[in-house]
């Protein structure tokens, strides 16, 4: 991680930032429907989502 430059770890920073609105988006989303399928994909969506999060938090 020490060959980054200021303007990838701003990327890194950002993306963490839009993966927050995304898991809103998503939780939201599920909110919409009764069907089961797209709850789960979603719930698989939202936890993949949160994990690369975390992820990148750690390289930071």
């Amino acid at each position: 991680m020490n060959s980054l430059n200021q303007i990838e770890l701003q990327n890194i920073r950002h993306i963490c930032g839009h993966s927050t609105t995304f898991c809103d988006k998503i939780s939201y989303y599920k909110t919409l429907t009764s069907d089961q399928n797209v709850t789960n994909i979603l719930d698989q969506l939202n936890t993949e989502l949160c994990n690369l999060k975390n992820e990148l938090k750690c390289m930071l």
